[in-house]
Parts: structure tokens; sequence; C-alpha cells
């Protein structure tokens, strides 16, 4: 019952914690908003701490007055006001005139520093952490009557209650310092523009010659900003990269020199060369092309700053081209034939009219096989081999449902092709729900090779599909000179070599082992460099791919598939220091089969329909039934 009495006690412990509140004002008055009088700041910090004294005074008192049920709350609170002195006197203790007496007892400069941060953190987390629970504690305290009961359990959580809000408090306050401290911006939200990848960074570090990025846009633009902030992090790559924000209204003799008509536009310009990138001035407009900035900048950059190449793809013997084979949808190349523009490739044909019945062009940087059905003519096999020999660079990708299995071109040079399909019943990409699917093997087992990097540094989360491979052997070669292989793509364990084609395993005849993918051969030239002014220990590179599909393009937008290829491309080429992940934050297209689209559409007509129908009837009748 709430009496009087009980009245008066609680007002006095009140009192004594107002009190105490109230010299802390003071003090804090005095020294954040009336520091530059000297007099009264000591006459207010003077009165602050005279409060402050006289309330842990009372406090004690009163301790000694209440009786034993109230020594505990009470001791709780004169705590607080003790950590809340300490606070104080951390507070004084880091001051401007403490902190220049002590210096001189540091070693160090820093130091001294350092005791100053150090002091200036921790002094406002004790007072919030002595402050918070004295205000809580006193709101569930005051209506108790002390001398008669106290009821600790509720006096326990509030103590717990305030200690959660002020260390609450403290780690936001620490948070947004150490946020604001390192400037780090973390985005969230569902549209993302993409960052320097690892590639593009190490094109930046081999630069050497000026190379300028010049982005026309209103100085308080959205896609200036995200634009912007790309290209920020590039400059840090290269002494040679000069990046320059300008408007096109304001800067009109440099918007003609570089042929720019609006804003929005960003030039990549390497001396008199230019290349431009529309993104346009609102977001809507350029949120498709900065999720692939990367791949935007790198196709530009390579077109800019290095030379063109030629790769030639052989023609006349079946080979995978444009169009697709036996009308089978998705058996053309034409992803390759874009991946290879980007790489700044110029993909030409060569057949027996272009030269590969006698020589290889001169100005081949290398040559593709895609798959052929028809064996190669014994002179387009040696005009090839002669290629190689002198140091040539060659891509060949084989299919067991071939008709040629490349013997007179691989045996010399320590391969030899087995046109077997792979099986496997637990690693199998599942295309039709049917055992055909387990001759589409996939792997996420490369080896350390440069040919096949960016997959071993990603791997197992990148995997490459091969729809229906044959498998590669080692063999002792019939080259002179001795021949280097090293396999660069395995099975997945437990694949079978399918002799049957009947996706079953069959123990008596067929065998369960880890068969080889892919393979990278290198060689000394054994003949002079065919190429005008190439170096005589031109290293011969050969890349032997077990399966052409791999490279189709019913699977080559599969990132495992499109980087075996890529890194391929690289290593062959000699730019094996470009060789890393492409960032993108393009949106993955999400593909059904067609009994998954018909699950799909019966799903959300009737069924999703019906189940909410269902919820209702039941909830329904349940409440009818109460």
């Amino acid at each position: 019952m709430t009496g009087p009495n009980t009245t008066r006690r609680a007002a006095g412990g009140l009192g004594l914690t107002g009190l105490y509140l109230a010299g802390m004002v003071l003090i804090y008055v005095a020294e954040r908003i009336l520091f530059e009088s000297t007099s009264v700041r000591l006459g207010l910090v003077g009165l602050g701490l005279l409060g402050i004294a006289a309330a842990i005074g009372g406090r004690v008192l009163r301790a000694k007055n209440l009786g034993p049920m109230a020594v505990p709350v009470e001791r709780r609170l004169l705590t607080c006001y003790l950590v809340g002195l300490l606070a104080l006197a951390l507070y004084a203790a880091q001051a401007d005139f403490v902190l220049e007496r002590l210096r001189p007892l540091f070693t160090e400069a820093k130091s001294a520093e350092r005791y100053g941060v150090i002091l200036g953190a921790l002094w406002p987390v004790l007072w919030i952490c002595s402050a918070m629970p004295l205000v809580f504690i006193e709101i569930s305290y005051a209506p108790m009557d002390p001398t008669r009961t106290v009821e600790l359990k509720n006096i326990q959580r509030s103590t717990r209650s305030a200690l959660i809000l002020a260390m609450t408090i403290c780690t936001a306050f620490a948070l947004n310092y150490v946020v604001a401290e390192y400037n780090k911006k973390v985005d969230l939200s569902y549209f993302k523009t993409t960052h320097p990848s690892e590639s593009t960074r190490k094109m930046l570090k081999n630069l050497s010659a000026p190379f300028r990025a010049v982005l026309f846009f209103p100085s308080s633009n959205e896609v200036r900003e995200q634009a912007r902030a790309y290209f920020e992090g590039l400059k840090a790559e290269s002494s040679h990269f000069k990046l320059e924000l300008t408007d096109h209204a304001l800067d009109p003799g440099l918007a003609k020199e570089l042929s720019v008509s609006d804003n929005g536009i960003v030039v990549l310009a390497r001396g008199k060369q230019t290349h431009q990138i529309n993104l346009g001035t609102t977001i809507n407009q350029a949120k498709g092309k900065l999720k692939k900035l990367d791949s935007e900048f790198q196709t530009a950059f390579l077109k800019l700053a290095t030379q063109q190449k030629v790769a030639y793809l052989t023609v006349g013997h079946e080979e995978l081209t444009r169009d697709p084979r036996d009308d089978v949808q998705g058996s053309s190349i034409r992803d390759l034939r874009m991946v290879l523009e980007k790489l700044n490739y110029d993909l030409k044909d060569l057949g027996i009219g272009q030269g590969l019945a006698s020589e290889i062009p001169k100005d081949a940087t290398m040559v593709i096989i895609a798959g052929p059905r028809k064996e190669f003519l014994p002179a387009e096999v040696s005009a090839l081999k002669n290629y190689l020999r002198g140091g040539g660079r060659v891509l060949f990708f084989l299919d067991p449902e071939g008709g040629w299995n490349g013997a007179s071109l691989l045996n010399p040079f320590g391969l030899k092709f087995q046109p077997v399909r792979l099986s496997n019943d637990r690693y199998h990409a599942r295309l039709t729900y049917t055992p055909a699917d387990r001759h589409f093997v996939f792997s996420t087992a490369f080896s350390a090779h440069p040919s096949v990097s960016t997959l071993s540094r990603n791997a197992p989360r990148m995997a490459s599909v091969f729809l229906g491979a044959g498998y590669l052997e080692e063999q002792p070669p019939t080259e002179t000179n001795k021949t280097q292989v090293q396999f660069t793509v395995h099975s997945m364990p437990f694949t079978w070599d399918d002799l049957d084609n009947n996706h079953e395993y069959d123990a008596k005849t067929e065998k369960r082992k880890v068969y080889e993918l892919a393979a990278a051969v290198t060689m000394k030239p054994v003949v002079p460099a065919p190429k005008k002014g190439a170096p005589e220990e031109h290293e011969m590179r050969l890349v032997v791919v077990a399966d052409a599909d791999v490279i189709s393009d019913k699977v080559f937008r599969n990132p495992g598939n499109g980087y075996l290829l890529v890194d391929a491309m690289k290593w062959l080429g000699g730019e094996e220091r470009f060789i890393g992940e492409t960032t993108s934050e393009e949106d993955v297209r999400i593909t059904h089969t067609r009994k998954e689209d018909q699950a799909w559409f019966y799903l959300t007509i009737f069924g999703m329909p019906a189940l909410v129908l269902g919820c209702g009837i039941y909830y329904t009748r349940r409440r009818r039934k109460q």
C-alpha cells in the first residue's frame, strides 16, 4: 500500500538522483557550452561536483537509515553514482591541459594521441552505462516502500534492460565512428553497379601508355556517381590511367575533340583512338549497362590498348558454326564468336581455299578446330603439325560422335583421344530428367594450370558442363622434341566409360574412375618460327578438350564453360597475365524445361488459389465450432 511515508521516502531517493543528474548537467554546460569563460566554467563545474558529492553522501546515509531490505538497491544506485564519477575522472584525464602535462612522459608522440583517443572513447561508454541503469532503477524503485519490502527481481530486470539499451547505444556510436572513419559504402539494394574485376586490374597494371576515361555528366547526377565509383577504383592500378569528370555544356571544346554530342557518355581514349560507352543520364537508362560495365570496359580497353589478333576457325569438315548443326537448337557457336570479338580477335574461316592444305596464314595467332565430323586431309594435318612445330597455338575440340578422333594430329604430341561417351549417375546436369542425362557430366576438378586458372580458383562454386564427352590419355610422343602434357580438367569420381551407350554401369566391361577431359600441351619449337619477327624460342601451345558441345550455345553461357574457353584463349594468345574473373551484376536468366513450365502454370493457376481457398474454409469451419 502506498502511504505518505512511502511517498516521502520515494521522493527522497528521486531527489538525490535529480541532484546527481543536475550536477552532471552543470558540468556539461560548463565544458561544452560556456567553456570560453573560465570563471563561469570553473564555477559551474564546482557547483556540479558539489551536487554530485551531496547526492553520494545522501545516498550513503539513506542506505543506513532504510534498513536491510533497501541496502542492495541503495548500493546499486550508489555504484551507478560512482561509475558516473569515474567517467568524469576519465574525461578530466584526457583533457587538453592534462594531456599536455603528460606528453613528455610518453616515448613516442603517437602514444600520447592514442592515450587521449582511448580515454575519449571510454568515458562516454562508462557514463551511459551508469546513467541508464540509474534512471531505470529509480523508476522501478519509486513505488516500493523500502522499509517493508523491495522486489529485487524487478530491480534486476530493470538493471539488465538498462544495460542492454546502454550497450546498444554505445555499439551504434562505435559503428558510426568506424564507418565514418573508413568511409566505406555498402550497397544492399537490389540494383548494384559492377566493380573492377581482378582481370581488369591486371590489365591496368600492365598499362604502359597514357589512357583516359572522360565522363560527360551534369555535376549532380546519380549515374555519374555510379560510373565514377567504378573508375575511381582503377586509378590506383596505374599512373598512366587518368579520370576526368566534365559537363558537356561547360566544356564544349573537349566534347568536340572527343566527338561527344551530349551528357551521359563515357569516353575511353588512348592517343587519338577513342571508344564511347553511352550510359544515359537517368538510372533507368543506365541500369543495364552499369551492371556489366566491367565487361564493357575490358572490351574497349583491349581494342584500344592491344593489337587486334587473328583466330582462324577451320571449315570444311562439318565443324560447329554460327548455324545450328542438324537443325538442333543450341548447337551453334554464336556466343563463342561474340566472346572472341570482346577479346579483340578477328575470327576468320580457314579451309583449303585459305591455305589449310599448304600453310597456316602468317597472321594467325591461333587456330580453332571446333568438333569436326570429317577427317582432315593428310596435307591439312601436315600444315597444322608444321604450324605447331614452329610455335603455333591450336585450340582443339573433339566429340565422341565425330567422325575423326584427331589421332594423326594429337599422337605426335603425346595425346590420344578415346571417342567413348562418359557417364556419371551422381555428377551430371539434369536437362531431360531421364537416364540420358548421365551423359551430361560436369566437373569441378581443375588443375592449377593457367588455362583453367579462374575455374581452379572458383571451384567448386563454378562447374564446366560437358554434353557427351570422350576422354584423353597420354602416350609417348613421336616428336623428337619432348612435349609436356598436363591434364587440366578431370572428371568427377564414379565416372564410367559407357561403351554400350545404355546409360547404365556394367561392372564387367566398363570401369569407374577419374577420366581426363582436357589437356594443355607445350613444346619448344623444332623448326624456326614461321612468323616474321617471332622469337625462335616461341613455345608451342596446344589445348585439347574432349567435347565440342562444351562451347555450343546450349551451355556456353554457363560461367564454367565460358571461362574454360576465355582462359584457354588468353593462355594460347600469351595473355595469361590478364586471366581472371570478370565481375557482373547482370541478372542470370532462369530457364525451365517444358515440363517445369507446365508445372509452374498449373501451380499458379490452380494450385495456389486452391490452397488459399482450402485454408479459408478450414479457418471458417474451425471458428464456427468454437
